[in-house]
């Protein structure tokens, strides 16, 4: 039973919300349920870390094998030996990540430094190219952060090794899962469930 005082959705409101509209609880409880583990994620950043690098090597583990499954099933396929070279390229570096944890951890550490540093600079160069168009002040602050975040990590690792990649989840996790918390409410306040 909905209160008379929450105001109707309009049609674009329902067209653009389509059937959240309707699990708007779902996803306040999504929310929480991230922001907890994002949370947990802020206090305990070395084990998310380690965890963080122990799925994805189960991830690339797990898609080399299905790879090398249809390669071999694709028999006569002229992008087999390709093929059979990324399955095992996969499931080596899945098993390089269950064996070599704290290496594996350093190698993507240092890549996320060097996508911080490039994407900031990318950032910078393009809001001063358009800076005479205006508004351009957070583009660059956000360039600026970037490169900033990306030179820090670069000085601190590899001993940054251990926390960045679970720390860097850990706020996405918070951030996805505010958002999904906010985005529930505010379809429940408009006449959502």
């Amino acid at each position: 039973i909905m209160n008379q005082n929450i105001p109707q959705l309009s049609e674009l409101q329902k067209k653009v919300l389509g059937d959240a509209v309707k699990h708007s609880g779902k996803l306040i409880f999504i929310g929480v349920l991230l922001i907890v583990c994002g949370s947990l994620g802020i206090l305990a950043e070395a084990a998310f870390s380690l965890a963080t690098i122990t799925l994805l090597g189960s991830i690339a583990f797990v898609a080399g094998v299905f790879i090398g499954v249809h390669a071999f099933q694709s028999k006569g396929w002229k992008a087999f030996i390709v093929q059979t070279l990324f399955a095992v390229l996969y499931v080596g570096i899945g098993i390089y990540t269950w064996t070599q944890p704290i290496n594996a951890l350093e190698g993507l550490t240092i890549w996320i430094a060097a996508i911080l540093f490039i994407t900031g600079a990318m950032r910078l160069i393009s809001a001063i190219q358009h800076w005479s168009m205006g508004n351009m002040t957070w583009t660059a602050l956000s360039g600026v952060l970037s490169i900033v975040l990306g030179v820090m990590i670069m000085n601190n690792w590899p001993g940054a090794s251990t926390w960045v990649p679970g720390m860097l989840l850990a706020i996405e996790l918070l951030l996805q899962g505010w958002s999904l918390f906010f985005i529930g409410i505010a379809i429940r306040k408009a006449g959502g469930n």
